[in-house]
């Protein structure tokens, strides 16, 4: 009953407390029995919000340009409840505990991530498409431009990757095209002079 009036006091929900108390015990009770090693130091905000990330791949969100409102995946649209301690500044991207439709959908218990925490945990969900495969002078290869998604949400823009392992046939024509007859290669190989010779 203390314990019950200092949470009162503190302004904390004694219920909540609890559950959270039962929890903590049952994931150091697993811990113990797989023998996993129990941190002796803090983790950083990163290693904690991955692994809740891992989790909550369905409740990210990327902010719209010019509202205050997020595109989540599969093109929902939702804000973050008012009563989040991110509602004033939102961050650019964001994954919530929960989507609550009310008078429209709310985003609660939000937390800051990064985009680029999400391609390695989702690898088995995410979708790659391709485009403007050209050949590249400076890198000697054919690049094009990828497009990474996760439910219809872009979480990598435009990254510039090798192509050959993509299609190696339009590759090959490229290199032709670009690197031997146009002579956009700087090699010092001797068939490549016997090549411009011929030319």
């Amino acid at each position: 009953s203390q314990f019950r009036r200092l949470c009162r006091d503190d302004f904390l929900n004694y219920l909540r407390v609890r559950e959270w108390q039962d929890i903590y015990t049952q994931l150091r009770q697993v811990v113990k029995e797989l023998g996993l090693p129990v941190n002796s130091v803090p983790s950083n905000y990163r290693s904690v919000h991955s692994a809740i990330l891992a989790e909550l791949l369905s409740h990210i969100g990327q902010k719209d340009a010019d509202k205050q409102v997020f595109t989540g995946a599969r093109n929902a649209r939702f804000s973050l409840f008012p009563g989040s301690g991110l509602f004033k500044k939102p961050p650019k991207w964001i994954m919530v505990a929960e989507l609550v439709e009310t008078s429209r959908l709310w985003g609660r218990i939000g937390a800051r991530i990064e985009p680029e925490w999400i391609e390695p945990l989702a690898q088995h969900l995410v979708k790659h498409s391709y485009s403007d495969p050209h050949w590249s002078k400076s890198q000697g290869a054919v690049m094009a431009s990828e497009k990474v998604t996760l439910f219809g949400l872009p979480i990598v823009a435009a990254r510039q990757v090798n192509y050959s392992s993509i299609d190696p046939l339009l590759c090959r024509e490229l290199f032709i095209r670009h690197a031997l007859v146009e002579g956009d290669w700087q090699m010092r190989h001797a068939f490549l002079r016997e090549n411009r010779t011929l030319r």
